[in-house]
């Protein structure tokens, strides 16, 4: 029984060492030197849950290689900080770039979502051939033929649409790289979607029927995702509110795939899959279904579905929802304080745990921050007090702290603690309780009275300490 296990764990190695290749970046990132660069992708085009390939330091001469082992041509991203910019890697390609001179370490404000930056990318090479080259060339002609006639697009001007595929077919011919001809495909399939040049059954048609679900293919994946939107409600046989609630307050994830299945559009397998994930996801967001049961419906399908693909989808939809969570952990993190000591969240159970995020440039913080210092005269030790400081450069708080000598933790913030965190504005808090759950994200601020909440959490332990 062993050698059988231990021959079919070889076969499968021997297997995927054949078919990935490994793919190299080596590269100039002037300005960012000593910095952290970072290859990502996404795990999946529904979760849209992200994956580090790859992360190093860059020298001090600006100079960096990244690498990772692929089997398909993926979509990825070059990070620096809260700079991105986008790759298309080849497996077993090599890459020479050169990232355009920015000034990463003196942008004071850091906040990944709100300030999103992008990394200029040069490929040192003359090969028009090069996919990113052709990717690039063709985005251009795109964007531009969008711009100068998307009032004509949205008046279903199927002639215009069709003459901009002439041009795209006689300057980019069927190409050998699949991936490039997918991509052409479905970027001016989005197109004809905003022109709403086809009827629904021919889109499905010309576009998905019994073609293979390209699931890290971008512009696939956005054209399905687009075709598929709210499909619960708006398919031909689409579900009304009432049934899809008892559905889910039943748990029952098979009997919702029954319902799919009766719309032609999704009688196949897998794409009904694929639509149910989608759907799911949608529904969490509404906020008008009962999302422990989305999540324990995912959990069961990802227990029985037999499509790889499928059940990682499932299982990062459910990573995802339970990220932010009220009752659930948040994401852990190893922050630092001026005198260089670290903190995880494990530094701060045993008592109810207030965090703020804030920087030195944001007069509401400021004003907050004050509040604090009351609320922190008045708990003392009973109340564990962090804010995490978004400013990017370390000596800002610590001349902050110079000035004001407050007696509360205080760390530096990092853009992956923040992405994590989701932090889109300033300030915003978090309440944990003493096992480190949350309470409350976002949580009231300082000036909106959490005072009342701490005295409450604190009058509840001291009554259960008696019983």
């Amino acid at each position: 029984m062993q050698k059988t296990v231990l021959s079919f764990v070889l076969i499968f190695i021997i297997s995927f060492a054949l078919h990935s290749q490994n793919t190299t970046i080596t590269g100039n990132a002037l300005g960012a030197e000593d910095l952290k660069i970072k290859l990502i992708t996404f795990s999946d085009y529904i979760s849209e849950l992200t994956e580090k390939l790859d992360e190093t330091t860059i020298d001090s001469l600006g100079n960096f290689k990244l690498k990772t082992s692929i089997n398909e041509c993926i979509f990825a991203q070059i990070q620096i900080d809260i700079y991105k910019g986008e790759i298309y890697l080849e497996p077993g390609k090599s890459y020479s770039i050169k990232i355009s001179p920015l000034n990463f370490k003196d942008d004071n404000k850091i906040s990944p979502f709100l300030n999103k930056k992008k990394l200029e990318i040069t490929f040192n090479t003359l090969d028009t051939n090069e996919l990113n080259q052709k990717i690039s060339r063709f985005n251009i002609l795109f964007d531009d033929f969008i711009i100068n006639n998307f009032k004509t697009i949205r008046n279903r001007n199927k002639s215009k649409i069709d003459s901009f595929q002439v041009i795209i077919n006689n300057i980019f011919p069927t190409s050998k790289n699949s991936f490039l001809n997918t991509y052409i495909k479905y970027s001016i399939a989005v197109m004809e979607q905003i022109g709403r040049t086809k009827n629904v059954q021919k889109f499905y048609s010309s576009y998905i029927m019994n073609q293979s679900i390209l699931y890290n293919n971008k512009e696939y994946m956005s054209f399905f995702n687009q075709f598929y939107e709210k499909f619960f409600f708006t398919g031909k046989h689409s579900l009304n509110t009432n049934d899809l609630k008892q559905l889910i307050a039943d748990k029952n994830y098979i009997s919702l795939l029954d319902s799919l299945g009766r719309d032609t559009m999704v009688k196949n397998e897998v794409i009904r899959e694929l639509v149910f994930l989608k759907g799911m996801k949608e529904l969490y967001y509404t906020q008008a279904y009962d999302n422990d049961n989305i999540i324990i419906m995912l959990s069961k399908f990802s227990g029985k579905t037999k499509f790889k693909e499928h059940k990682l989808i499932a299982k990062n939809l459910i990573i995802s929802f339970n990220k932010l969570k009220i009752g659930n952990k948040p994401p852990d993190f190893k922050l630092k304080n001026t005198k260089n000591e670290a903190f995880t969240l494990a530094s701060f159970e045993g008592k109810y745990t207030y965090i703020g995020f804030f920087t030195t440039w944001c007069a509401g913080c400021m004003t907050e921050n004050e509040s604090i210092a009351e609320l922190k005269k008045k708990f003392g030790d009973k109340v564990n007090f962090v804010s995490i400081s978004a400013d990017k450069q370390p000596l800002n708080l610590y001349y902050y702290l110079e000035k004001h000598k407050y007696d509360w933790h205080f760390l530096y913030a990092d853009v992956e603690m923040l992405e994590k965190y989701e932090v889109l504005t300033y300030p915003v808090f978090m309440l944990l309780d003493p096992s480190g759950n949350i309470i409350n994200f976002p949580a009231l601020k300082p000036s909106e009275n959490i005072e009342n909440e701490f005295l409450f959490l604190l009058n509840k332990v001291k009554i259960e300490s008696k019983e």
